[in-house]
């Protein structure tokens, strides 16, 4: 008789794994076990929706089980709809059953949520995790405290109608997933090209520009470097309102932001705010010094008007909260105000604003008299008014040739939404704005809003996030940050993705660079969340396009030139996951780098690079927890590769400074530019399809992009 060796590996690897775990239910019984006291399906449709004891619908090594519990959710039920467990008796959490692992197959790829309730307690928040994966067992998990006494489990089942099957509910010492998520990467599908990456300077410039010059220029090219750095180039620069003078709630990390301009009848004071002036043109100055071109682009934004112009005479919002602070008759004062200091700037200092935003956050509540930062709530009419006042003094002063306004920067993406369509209802208010920016920490609504700006010809900025009210231990919240990323980018489809601090006072939650402002002489580290957000801003360079791929939490990108694919896998769970990416849709790929960061620092594995070759056109990938891994592959598109072009007549050539263009199939094309390492040298619009532009370039290779209707061409110039 033959024996099936791997068989019976399987068999006895999966009956150790019984044997040294707590099995909590297995459905292989038609009756509910003596060590389960109750249980609840939450569909409308009641137990009857639901089977105890089903054939598994699809049999593997991942649960080779016979039988399992089967929920069958209608579009009418809640989005809680689940399956709850309670416990006879409590089960203490130790080190050796401190992970729930839950098998669950779905017709969907809708989102699963773990939970617990401790005995005595109340139900813990819940964990939903996203995996796209239909039609296969995944292995859920969660982590349970140590020393907790559970006495209630819950499966809970995202928003979609389909049927559900779950299984093997396991209490194990083991963090490692037994299944694996496949993710096919097809670039047919392109999204967003992506402009940059940044965060603001409040409040961290306010603090470190007082810094001795040396400091500054090392903070400034450790963001701004695109090889040993964060390759930033987006910045935004906060316009103080300035305080009350008599008043000292405001928080010391740099909050007191000074204003210029101290009273109704005060001049206007240019020496104000020079430290994160002084961070301002480091950064500008870094940049270019580490490119050769400069590539940055600007928000000039404010968190409150002036004290002098508000209801409350204070600059950290009104009494109530919910009332705009800015007083009736100074609206036209604050966008005087406003558009006074970027045109100083623009002018005087040659630092362009290419946005200007009148509000951040106005959709908050808690910007309230006598808080610890400087805030202002707009109603959504109140921002209607401000958006045309600001419009009207920036055409006044001639502004609009080098200076646009963007909005709303609302905290919750649905608010921000929900003011966008108001914006679009007003009729006049969206010509007048080139780049839509929201915040991510709330709001679920991404596509909705990606669904907006592309069909109202808007460009879209992610321009404010980070750990907000998000629980656990500091490696989790980074990385948890970490996924959010690649779910703006993959769903919001912003083209650029911004930081809150980029530096903070001590905490890795927040800052990418660390040190204790009030010492001055303390030396400035570089994070572990530094290195977890250089996967992404290093990596997806500017220029790169966003491409399609079938799992949440996986981000690919391919450069201009079709030669370069960077995939971006991020793992936030505190347990082990593993990914299957289909590279099949690829040609001639490359040798693999890899670059891997973990964000429990202890552990120390920040930018740890390898390099191996593939065998195939599958790429595993073993992600440890809480863990960033990026890989960099050379590859060759054909069917859209860069030709290289020297002095041979073709649809685009360049010859002694002059870009000769040849398109027969139309009068105008777009161009844009960019240099080896990705960044956008410059753009042209509508120049004409068959003739030359003069071009000023310094000595290296460019790759330029002619787009005309659907159609892009590609060319490599060597100056």
């Amino acid at each position: 008789m033959k024996i099936n060796i791997l068989f019976l590996f399987i068999v006895f690897s999966y009956l150790k794994l019984l044997a040294a775990d707590t099995i909590l239910l297995d459905f292989e019984s038609s009756t509910v076990t003596a060590t389960i006291s109750s249980w609840t399906n939450y569909a409308v449709a009641g137990k009857s929706a639901s089977n105890w004891s089903t054939p598994n619908p699809f049999i593997e090594t991942v649960n080779p089980t016979s039988n399992c519990y089967k929920v069958v959710k209608s579009s009418g039920d809640p989005y809680w709809t689940g399956l709850d467990i309670t416990l006879t008796t409590p089960i203490t959490i130790t080190a050796d059953n401190k992970y729930l692992h839950v098998l669950i197959y779905k017709t969907t790829t809708t989102k699963i949520a773990l939970t617990y309730t401790p005995d005595g307690g109340t139900q813990i928040i819940e964990n939903w995790q996203s995996n796209n994966t239909k039609n296969a067992w995944i292995d859920y998990i969660l982590v349970l405290p140590v020393g907790t006494n559970i006495r209630k489990f819950a499966v809970k089942l995202g928003d979609d109608a389909g049927d559900y099957y779950i299984d093997q509910m396991v209490l194990s010492s083991s963090q490692n997933s037994t299944s694996i998520t496949p993710s096919l990467v097809d670039p047919a599908t392109r999204n967003q090209t992506i402009e940059g990456w940044g965060g603001s300077l409040c409040w961290w410039a306010n603090i470190m520009g007082g810094y001795d010059a040396a400091k500054v220029k090392d903070i400034c090219d450790w963001i701004t470097d695109p090889v040993n750095g964060l390759n930033m180039n987006l910045f935004r620069f906060n316009i103080g309102g300035g305080d009350n003078p008599t008043h000292t709630h405001i928080r010391k990390d740099g909050g007191e932001m000074p204003g210029y301009k101290a009273s109704a009848t005060s001049s206007y004071n240019w020496n104000q705010d020079a430290n994160q002036r002084r961070i301002l043109q480091q950064l500008i100055a870094s940049r270019i010094a580490n490119t050769g071109v400069n590539d940055v682009k600007l928000i000039a934004f404010s968190n409150s008007p002036p004290y002098w112009m508000t209801v409350s005479g204070c600059s950290s919002g009104s009494v109530e909260g919910n009332v705009c602070n800015l007083l009736p008759d100074m609206f036209d004062d604050f966008a005087d105000y406003l558009t006074e200091v970027t045109k100083y700037y623009h002018d005087n200092l040659g630092i362009t604003f290419d946005y200007l935003e009148p509000f951040n956050e106005p959709d908050g509540t808690w910007w309230k008299k006598f808080g610890n930062q400087e805030g202002c709530y707009f109603s959504t009419s109140d921002q209607l008014k401000m958006i045309r006042e600001l419009y009207s003094k920036m055409s006044q002063k001639n502004m609009l040739s080098y200076c646009q306004i963007t909005a709303n920067d609302a905290n919750n993406m649905d608010n921000g939404l929900s003011a966008l369509n108001s914006y679009k209802s007003a009729g006049d208010i969206l010509p007048k704005m080139n780049l839509i920016s929201v915040h991510s920490y709330y709001g679920s609504n991404r596509s909705g809003l990606a669904s907006f700006a592309k069909s109202n010809n808007l460009k879209l900025w992610q321009t404010e996030s980070g750990p907000l009210d998000i629980e656990g231990g500091t490696a989790y919240r980074i990385m948890t940050v970490s996924d959010r990323i690649i779910s703006d980018m993959r769903t919001m489809k912003c083209t650029a993705w911004l930081d809150w601090q980029l530096a903070s006072d001590g905490s890795p939650n927040w800052g990418l660079l660390v040190g204790t402002y009030s010492d001055k002489t303390n030396p400035v580290t570089k994070a572990i969340s530094y290195y977890v957000r250089t996967h992404f801003s290093r990596f997806l360079k500017s220029g790169y396009t966003v491409i399609s791929n079938s799992a949440s939490n996986v981000l690919t990108a391919v450069s201009p030139d079709n030669k370069e694919l960077v995939i971006v896998v991020s793992n936030k769970e505190a347990y082990a996951r593993k990914f299957s990416i289909d590279l099949s849709k690829f040609s001639d790929l490359g040798r693999v780098t890899q670059i891997r960061t973990r964000a429990q620092e202890s552990i120390g594995t920040k930018l740890s690079v390898s390099a191996f070759d593939l065998t195939s056109t599958t790429l595993n990938c073993d992600m440890s927890s809480e863990t960033i891994i990026t890989f960099v592959i050379p590859i060759n598109q054909i069917e859209s590769s860069v030709n290289e072009v020297d002095r041979t007549i073709g649809d685009m050539y360049f010859s002694d400074g002059y870009l000769y263009t040849n398109f027969n199939y139309s009068d105008k094309i777009n161009l844009a530019i960019y240099n080896s390492l990705g960044q956008q040298v410059c753009t042209m619009q509508n120049v004409n399809a068959n003739g030359r532009e003069n071009i000023k370039l310094k000595s290296g290779f460019y790759i330029i992009i002619a787009k005309t209707g659907n159609k892009t061409i590609s060319r490599k110039i060597l100056v």
